[in-house]
C-alpha cells in the first residue's frame, strides 16, 4: 500500500507563510522593488536605534533588556539576508521530499510516515506558542506601568513624551516591528530542526525499504529493480542533504555565535535583577526560546549523522545471499557509497551537533561569570 494523495503534506507550510509575509521569499525571487523590501527596511530600522540606546539607561533590567534585543534585532538581519539568497531552494526541497514520501509502501513505512508527520506538526506548533508567548510578554507588561513607556527601551531622536500622538506612533512602530521580527524568527529558527528531522526519517524509511528487499515472494529480478529503486532513493537523499546544507549553514553560524550570549545575558537578569512576575514570565519564555533556537537543531543534526550512518548496515540486513550476482554488485556500491560520513557544518566550520550545543551552554557560563564579576556579583 503507496501513500495516497490525501496523505501528502506540506511540511513547511507555516514556514513559507511567515517568510512570505515579511517578504523574505519576494526578495529571494528578485522582486526588489515592492513593498517587500519596504517592509524589511520598516521591520529592521530599529535596529540602529536599538544599538545607540545600549546601557544607556539607569534600569539594569532595562540596559540587559536592550542589549539582548540588539543583539537578537541584528542576528535576525543578518540571517533574514543569508536566507533570502538561498530561499529559492525550498521548491527543489519540497520536490526531493514529495519524490521521496512517493516511494513509501506498506504497512511499516506508512506507520512510520504517519508518526513523523505528526512529530513535525508538533514541532511546528511548539515554536509557535513559544514565539507567540515571548511577544505576549514582551510587547503587553508596559500597558501596566503608571507612567508612559514603550515595549522595547531604545533611543528615539525626539522627544516621544511630550505628545501623545508622537508617543501613540512610536508605539505602532514598535510593535509592528516586533510582531514581524517574531515572524522572521520564527521562521528561520524553526525550519532548520524540522527539515533535519525530516531527512532523518527519510533515512529511516529508506533504511526500512533496502531491509526488507528478498523476503517476500517477489523474483529476483524484481528484487534487483527494488535495489536499484533505493540507490536512487539513495541519490535523492544525499542531494536533498546537500541542498539542505546550503540553506541553513550560514544563518546557523550566526545563531550559534550569538545562542550563548543570550543565553548568558538572560539567566543573568533573571537571577540577579529581575522582580515582577511578568518580568521573570517574559525571560523564562525567552530562555525557552533560545533552547529551541538550538538544543532541536542540534540533537536532529546528530540524528541524522546517526541515521546515514545506520544506511550501511541495511544493506546487510537485506536477504542478499539468496540473490542474483547483478544484485550483489549494486549491492556493494550502495555499501562503499554508505561508508561516507554525513556531517553537518554550520558556515562549513561548527558541527550542527549535540557537542556543540554543550559548548554553546559553556560559553554562556562563561560570558555569564563575566557579567556577574563586571557587576560586582560574582562573589
Amino acid at each position: 500500500m503507496q501513500l495516497s494523495k490525501s496523505q501528502k503534506y506540506d511540511y513547511f507550510r507555516d514556514q513559507l507563510k511567515a517568510w512570505r509575509t515579511c517578504g523574505a521569499l519576494d526578495l529571494s525571487e528578485g522582486r526588489y522593488c515592492s513593498w517587500s523590501m519596504l517592509l524589511c527596511i520598516l521591520v529592521y530600522l530599529p535596529a540602529p536605534m536599538l544599538l545607540k540606546g545600549v546601557y544607556s539607561f539607569d534600569d539594569p533590567v532595562e540596559n540587559n533588556f536592550s542589549l539582548s534585543l540588539t543583539i537578537t534585532s541584528l542576528s535576525n538581519i543578518m540571517k533574514l539576508s543569508m536566507y533570502v539568497a538561498q530561499l529559492t531552494k525550498l521548491f527543489e526541497v519540497q520536490r526531493l521530499i514529495g519524490q521521496l514520501d512517493a516511494r513509501v509502501a506498506g504497512k511499516n513505512q506508512s506507520e512510520r510516515h504517519r508518526n513523523m508527520t505528526a512529530h513535525l506538526q508538533r514541532m511546528s506548533k511548539l515554536f509557535q506558542i513559544t514565539y507567540a508567548l515571548v511577544f505576549i510578554f514582551a510587547a503587553v507588561p508596559f500597558v501596566f506601568k503608571k507612567e508612559l513607556s514603550l515595549p522595547m527601551p531604545m533611543w528615539i531622536p525626539f522627544d516621544w513624551k511630550s505628545s501623545m500622538v508622537a508617543y501613540i506612533g512610536v508605539l505602532v512602530f514598535q510593535q509592528i516591528g516586533f510582531i514581524f521580527q517574531i515572524m522572521q524568527s520564527f521562521a528561520a529558527d524553526s525550519f532548520p530542526p524540522l527539515v533535519l528531522y525530516l531527512i532523518s526519517e527519510q533515512c529511516q524509511l529508506l533504511i526500512l525499504r533496502i531491509s526488507e528487499i528478498g523476503y517476500g515472494s517477489r523474483t529476483l529480478e524484481e528484487n534487483e529493480q527494488d535495489l536499484v529503486n533505493c540507490i536512487r532513493d539513495q541519490n535523492a537523499l544525499y542531494r536533498l542533504l546537500d541542498v539542505t546544507k546550503s540553506i541553513i549553514s550560514y544563518p546557523m553560524m550566526v545563531q550559534f555565535m550569538v545562542n550563548g550570549i543570550n543565553i548568558a545575558i538572560t539567566l543573568f537578569v533573571q537571577i540577579f535583577y529581575v522582580e515582577t512576575l511578568y518580568d521573570r514570565i517574559y525571560y523564562l519564555c525567552f530562555l525557552l526560546g533560545i533552547t529551541l533556537q538550538t538544543f532541536p537543531l542540534c540533537y536532529y543534526g546528530t540524528r541524522v549523522q546517526d541515521s546515514f550512518a545506520e544506511l550501511h548496515y541495511a544493506v546487510f540486513c537485506s536477504n542478499w545471499v539468496e540473490q542474483s550476482a547483478s544484485y550483489r554488485r549494486h549491492m556493494l556500491i550502495l555499501a562503499e557509497r554508505t561508508k561516507r560520513t554525513q556531517l553537518l557544518l554550520a558556515g562549513n566550520l561548527v558541527p550542527i551537533h549535540m557537542s556543540t550545543y554543550v559548548a554553546c551552554c559553556k560559553g554562556a557560563y562563561s560570558f555569564f561569570t563575566l557579567m556577574a564579576d563586571r557587576d560586582g556579583l560574582g562573589s
